[in-house]
């Protein structure tokens, strides 16, 4: 366990500065910019439908930062590989450790992010009297669509995470012959990859069992029916597809992890 908290803490050593940059970006782009731009830009919208478009760009944002966390993490580390690798702590652990870190950075910036905006909402109704939800929504519903669409994007990161690491490893295994050569074959191989599950996604039997199932998303959908803010918000995701998902992220995993131990890391 000492092992851990000690691999956890350098990462927060090392994370701490963006992270800094993250919340006062969130406090400026969230809490601030709305309130500026409905005052000088656009008076005809209302405040917190900005802060709520700006609140889903934030959302795709950090769905790629278990990912770019991750690479960063690695790439730094790599830096001095004669101390990282021959570490006392099996390679698994310390990848796992950098993985556990940027996920879990990603969901506490997804909360700064929220909190934020609850506060801009709070501000916005000692202004003008309202808290800028959609009208006849609770505030517990707007709560649980948040916590939806949080989901969402961090399932997306932790897919996308197990991919950038999958091809961050046989990059870092080529490059030991030529930097050049192992950008090309890196790259291609990346483009073949989606083509080939491009035409695998569009096999009729795949696509029946990925389209098998659907779990609401109860406060999406009640969000949708109230739609005062304009938003096209699917109400369900398919379980077919999101089980096939979370077992292809399983094997895109073990497969950077098995080149990383054969090819990177000796």
């Amino acid at each position: 366990m000492s092992r851990w908290k000690g691999l956890l803490w350098k990462e927060w050593v090392l994370a701490r500065p963006g992270m800094v940059f993250l919340v006062l970006s969130a406090v400026l782009s969230i809490g601030v910019a709305p309130f500026l731009l409905q005052h000088y830009v656009v008076p005809d919208v209302p405040v917190m439908n900005i802060a709520a478009i700006i609140m889903g760009l934030w959302m795709v944002v950090l769905s790629y930062m278990p990912a770019v966390s991750l690479l960063i993490s690695l790439t730094t580390d790599m830096k001095r590989s004669d101390i990282w690798l021959h570490s006392p702590s099996p390679s698994g652990v310390l990848i796992g450790a950098k993985a556990i870190f940027a996920v879990g950075m990603t969901v506490v910036s997804m909360l700064v992010v929220f909190c934020v905006l609850a506060l801009a909402s709070l501000f916005n109704y000692f202004l003008s009297g309202s808290a800028g939800l959609p009208e006849g929504m609770p505030a517990g519903w707007f709560l649980g669509f948040l916590a939806e669409i949080g989901s969402v994007a961090l399932f997306l990161g932790v897919i996308q995470m197990a991919i950038g690491f999958l091809f961050w490893t046989i990059y870092q295994w080529l490059k030991k012959t030529n930097r050049v050569i192992a950008v090309i074959v890196t790259g291609a191989l990346f483009i073949g990859t989606f083509y080939i599950w491009d035409k695998i996604t569009s096999w009729g039997p795949y696509q029946k069992l990925a389209g098998y199932g659907e779990v609401p998303f109860r406060y999406s959908e009640q969000l949708n029916q109230i739609n005062d803010w304009a938003l096209d918000i699917t109400g369900t995701v398919a379980a077919g597809g999101a089980g096939l998902a979370v077992i292809e992220t399983i094997l895109l995993a073990m497969l950077a992890i098995y080149i990383f131990n054969r090819k990177v890391a000796r």
